[in-house]
């Protein structure tokens, strides 16, 4: 063959014998009708359900990058935020936090890093047990930013979080219990 490229010619007859085979697997000479499967008729849920303790590990792990900076959240939404990730009391010990660190000048600088070392659910209750890391966090003066505290590398912690109403889970109650884990 002269002037024709060898591998388009072998790519041309592949494609065509592709097309045909796919042409001729399509048909069918009585022209039914095929019905497609429904979503219902699926044995597979399109939305498999995260289970619980993983919905549990997500919501605490939420509620602490929000404490990271909850006191820097608009005082005007800072309740309707911190409510999608926490309940009573903790909210309220948090509300109450924000404003003791605004009415000394000081804010939260840093990020926690959790260690979830359990988590037991019993229905809609759960306790998560954390070892993290807060070294690299701490309070500092508003308009200086000089560091007042900082965390520690270990910090032993306990959180209650509750299955709300509408499905989503949220921290009730976090305690630290110490350094250490």
């Amino acid at each position: 063959m002269t002037g024709i490229d060898h591998q388009a010619v072998s790519r041309l007859c592949w494609l065509g014998v592709t097309c045909v085979v796919l042409t001729l697997s399509g048909c069918k000479s009585d022209n039914e009708a095929v019905a497609l499967p429904s979503p219902s008729d699926s044995s597979i849920p399109l939305h498999s359900p995260v289970p619980d303790d993983d919905a549990v590990k997500r919501a605490y792990t939420s509620f602490i990058a929000m404490l990271d900076h909850a006191d820097s959240l608009p005082e005007s939404s800072r309740k309707q935020q911190l409510s999608t990730l926490m309940v009573e009391p903790q909210l309220s010990r948090v509300l109450k936090r924000t404003e003791e660190l605004r009415s000394k000048e000081l804010t939260s600088y840093g990020k926690v890093i959790v260690h979830i070392t359990s988590v037991e659910v019993t229905g809609n209750d759960a306790t998560l047990r954390d070892c993290q890391d807060s070294s690299k966090a701490g309070l500092m003066k508003i308009g200086s930013h000089e560091k007042i505290n900082r965390g520690v590398q270990k910090g032993n912690t306990k959180a209650y979080v509750i299955k709300a109403a509408d499905g989503e889970w949220r921290v009730s109650k976090y305690v630290v219990l110490g350094e250490g884990c």
